[in-house]
């Protein structure tokens, strides 16, 4: 009986760790870099609209340390790995 609990505690802490959201500090670095690109080319009110959805749904898949690993990868592995982001914020415009 013990060893069901364990196996379900661990169990909940591998889910919970997996599902961890990126760290205020990681969110605020992103949204400062995609502000000041986007403003330049949608005008400030419409970046931080924007910025604030890209970063919120990173924030949702990734952790930083999974952030990191892509950040390392070519630009266009980037730009495939977190195209879902761009694409759903984009239609929210």
């Amino acid at each position: 009986m013990i060893k069901k609990y364990r196996l379900l505690i661990l169990f909940t802490f591998f889910i919970s760790a997996k599902t961890q959201a990126l760290s205020p500090e990681y969110e605020k670095q992103l949204y400062i870099g995609c502000y000041g690109n986007s403003k330049v080319y949608i005008g400030p009110d419409e970046a931080k609209t924007y910025c604030a959805c890209t970063v919120d749904k990173l924030s949702k898949k990734f952790s930083d340390e999974e952030l990191d690993i892509i950040f390392k990868m070519k630009p266009e592995k980037i730009m495939k790995t977190t195209e879902f982001a761009t694409i759903q914020c984009e239609k929210n415009k």
